[in-house]
């Protein structure tokens, strides 16, 4: 065999593990390095710009163990997973290879490091299974023990799985690889999600095998607590989804204590494309939470309490007596300033519970964790009285609370608070807290004057005064004697090392001496060890009452900041009612009036009443407010379902199970759908979908193909919803829907101002009709060169006389009254004479800069 092709017994190791770990970047230990070979080194040498080296045939390249944190954030946000293998046990000889093992599978939803996760947000890892006319959906957060099964129907379009991809937003998705390689439209819905997909075989998501798994878990023989049978079809994903994050885990999940099984009619049903056109979450301009409903309203403190508000957010409540319960909670605070700020100040002494908790159940944690933890706890007493008792709603004993302040009173007296990283021996515990440990810390800090006292008696003995004591990581401690004074060296010393000046020597005595020191430096570090070891197994063993208190503190949080926000921007309580009613009194958009400012926002009213027009027509002009008016009413009864407080002077409504808001679709390329495709999936989901309890919200259906199928489709969704008896804002520009005869349609409009030529847009919903669009007013405003408009409004006078239609829009040019004047275009030189007067800022231009103008204007045409 050729000496290049010869594997050597490591690199035999290396391919083994590979083997095992195909689809991932094995971080390969080698000493102080991460190591990558072959295909892996080339391909992180290139995303990481890392240099490329070879050695034979081999590819290589690597990275310092002490810096992986930032190389694997930058590979994860790259899209790829990552297998630690790491050095278990050195070889006892040189010619054997340490021993080496995966001990963690590093990938976008199952880091647990703060610094792969964003604080505000749950890193949920989501499971799929296609169980006959269902979907068995399970998703969980590793770093905080959240664990949730779901079952939608199996639609055509997958509207109920679209749904909860967009409102669950996981990092990654675990699906069968049959399901999705045989049903294309399935992993184009799957592919399409902005999420790593992760391919499993299909003996994961075995029903029996799930059942088992789950029922491990719990330490339980069935799952009837949680409403399981051992035939449910979410056992598929569940059970695929536990064994997944133990195998990536490498340890036991022992923080996931129980399974909460979700039925779909406890919350609020909106769609997806309606999450994404109200902007919850995330805006649609670059995918942030700037000015969306979440920015807009949060005023938590805590990282946990704003991972909480996006849920509540996400998962608007349907139950009246939930609805009221956070609501009442939120008055409390909003009455009660003082104690509203007392909690806001407690807060800011809180830490993630959550996180904290998990890392130190699944043994991932640092000292710091368990600082964090006791900290925490002592803000949450001091919080906690009989007000706030409830919210614990008895998930924590009496007995688990004398057994958590003991704990607390040990973590603050034995752990290091000043100490940050990975365990460092002597710089963990402090000394006072065990008296084994200070004893052998006693006898290792005697090491340095042993050392001295030795020193001065060798000295003294050979009368060599400059002889020196050190030592050294490969040699140890040593004596050391300049070249002038070897003729001194007693026959008891030994020479260790030659030096151009000196030589180095040992004795019996001073090895002796070391053999002592190195002995209580590792009993020392021994016993730091297992006093470290011994704390952390009493602080993974009240996980339940920790998370049980993460879990208060976040609830409190969101509910003072509700109050927070309300006190701050003058929100009100909304009313419910049992009538099918929707009546908002001065309703504001909880962002845009942010964005404009105090008192700049025009407030508006709604009424739709259970007997009366139930149905909203809302015509009026581009511009005008129409879109902020339809979503800042959906957004009012989204808020007053989650309980905080509303945007609005009052509201009175009754629950609404179902939100559809339409407003405005674009093309899914992805996907093969156009523009107008998607707007008519949208209408046709809202029409299968919605009830006589459901809010519906229409902006200008029928866009995207002519104007004759368009306004006969906007009749027929029309009519439709009027027939179901759903609440419905219906914005269009088909004015003649308007002049149809129908008692229970609500005509509004927007009102505009025309003065000299001129409008302006009050943003005041009025009853009515619009009698213009606009279109050419909105497109001057918008800046369209003059020429452009005089060519428009010459052919709309023209097109609209030959069909005997009176014209729907202002005079822009009154000297063209006459339908068969041909208007002749401006030149270029008085199209710029034009755009330099209407951008001239009169206001803040002094007499002499006007002159200055007026003489290049002059010029300019002058020259023509």
């Amino acid at each position: 065999m050729a000496k290049e092709n010869r594997v050597t017994p490591m690199m035999a190791q290396y391919n083994r593990i590979k083997e095992q770990h195909k689809d991932k970047v094995l971080f390969f230990r080698l000493g102080d390095f991460y190591e990558m070979f072959d295909s892996d080194a080339v391909e992180v040498s290139r995303l990481l710009n890392l240099t490329l080296t070879k050695r034979g045939n081999q590819m290589m390249c690597g990275i310092p163990h002490h810096a992986s944190k930032i190389y694997i954030k930058r590979l994860l946000d790259a899209g790829k997973k990552i297998a630690i293998c790491e050095q278990i046990d050195l070889p006892q000889n040189a010619k054997e290879i340490a021993t080496r093992e995966v001990v963690q599978i590093v990938s976008p939803a199952t880091v647990i490091e703060d610094d792969f996760l964003d604080a505000t947000s749950n890193s949920y890892v989501l499971s799929l299974s296609l169980q006959k006319r269902m979907i068995a959906i399970s998703y969980a957060d590793i770093t905080s023990g959240e664990f949730v099964l779901r079952l939608v129907p199996q639609e055509r379009q997958y509207t109920s799985l679209l749904s909860i991809l967009e409102q669950v937003g996981p990092r990654e998705v675990l699906v069968d690889e049959d399901d999705y390689f045989t049903n294309p439209d399935f992993k184009a819905v799957i592919d399409g999600h902005d999420a790593m997909v992760t391919k499993l075989p299909p003996w994961y998501f075995k029903i029996k095998d799930g059942y088992e798994k789950m029922c491990s878990q719990v330490g339980t023989s069935s799952l009837k607590a949680f409403s399981l049978e051992s035939s449910s079809p979410e056992l598929s994903s569940g059970g695929a989804l536990l064994r997944y994050l133990e195998d990536s885990a490498k340890t036991a999940l022992v923080h996931i204590t129980h399974f909460t099984v979700e039925s779909e009619d406890r919350y609020l049903r909106i769609d997806e494309a309606s999450r994404k056109g109200l902007e919850l979450l995330t805006n649609t301009a670059d995918g942030s939470s700037k000015f969306t409903l979440y920015s807009a309203i949060n005023s938590t403190i805590t990282s946990s309490g704003a991972r909480l508000l996006k849920k509540w957010i996400t998962f608007p409540l349907v139950d009246r007596e939930e609805i009221l319960e956070r609501q009442d909670w939120v008055t409390f605070f909003v009455k009660d300033r003082k104690e509203l700020e007392r909690v806001r100040t407690i807060l800011k002494g809180a830490l993630d519970m959550e996180r904290l908790t998990s890392r130190i159940a699944m043994g991932r944690s640092t000292s710091s964790d368990l600082v964090g933890i006791s900290q925490t706890v002592h803000a949450f007493f001091s919080l906690f009285n009989e007000q706030y008792q409830i919210l614990l709603d008895n998930t924590i004993s009496e007995g688990d609370l004398l057994n958590l302040v003991e704990v607390v009173k040990e973590l603050d007296s034995a752990i290091n608070d000043q100490h940050q990283g990975p365990f460092v021996e002597g710089q963990v515990i402090l000394d006072g807290y065990d008296q084994n440990l200070d004893e052998l810390r006693a006898i290792k800090g005697g090491g340095k004057q042993l050392l001295a006292t030795y020193l001065a008696k060798i000295r003294e003995e050979t009368g060599i005064t400059t002889l020196k004591l050190s030592s050294n990581k490969i040699l140890g401690h040593y004596i050391e004697v300049s070249k002038g004074q070897v003729d001194k060296v007693p026959s008891s010393f030994y020479r260790k090392q030659t030096l151009v000046n000196a030589e180095r020597y040992t004795s019996d005595e001073l090895i002796e001496c070391e053999q002592k020191i190195l002995q209580s430096s590792s009993e020392a570090e021994k016993r730091e060890r297992l006093v470290y070891e011994t704390l952390l197994e009493k602080a993974r063993a009240m996980k339940g009452p920790l998370l049980a208190i993460a879990s208060l503190l976040s609830r409190v949080d969101c509910l003072q900041g509700f109050a927070t926000t309300a006190n701050k921007h003058g929100y009100s309580a909304p009313t419910f009612v049992k009538r099918n009613s929707l009546k908002i009194e001065g309703g504001r958009h909880p962002v845009v009036e942010q964005q404009l400012g105090i008192g700049s926002f025009v407030p508006n009213d709604l009424a739709i009443d259970e007997d009366g027009q139930r149905f909203c027509l809302i015509t009026g002009p581009n511009m005008a407010g129409k879109s902020t008016f339809l979503r800042q009413n959906a957004l009012i009864v989204l808020l007053s379902q989650i309980g905080s407080y509303v945007p609005a002077r009052s509201v009175e409504l009754g629950i609404v199970d179902r939100l559809f808001c339409r407003v405005g679709a674009s093309d899914n390329l992805a996907r093969g759908e156009s523009t107008f495709l998607v707007e008519m999936q949208e209408a046709a989901h809202i029409l299968r979908s919605a009830t006589d309890h459901s809010l519906v919200i229409v902006d200008e259906l029928g866009r995207g193909t002519s104007t004759q199928d368009g306004m006969s489709l906007a009749y027929a969704m029309m009519q439709s919803l009027l027939e179901m008896g759903s609440k419905t804002l219906f914005a269009t520009h088909y004015h003649e829907l308007a002049h149809l005869d129908n008692s229970l349609v609500q005509l509004l409009t927007l009102e505009v101002i025309e003065q000299g030529g001129r409008i302006t847009f009050v943003r005041k919903v009025i009853e009515g009709i619009a009698n213009s669009s606009y279109g050419l007013n909105v497109a001057k405003m918008a800046g369209v060169p003059t020429s452009s408009l005089r060519k428009a409004r010459y052919f709309q006078k023209r097109h609209f006389a030959e069909y005997g239609i009176a014209s729907p829009q202002l005079e822009l040019f009154a000297d063209h009254d006459e339908v068969g004047d041909e208007l002749p275009a401006l030149t270029s030189e008085e199209e710029t004479v034009l755009d330099k007067i209407r951008n001239f800022p009169v206001e803040s231009s002094s007499p002499l800069s006007a002159l200055v103008l007026l003489e290049e204007l002059k010029a300019l045409l002058e020259a023509n």
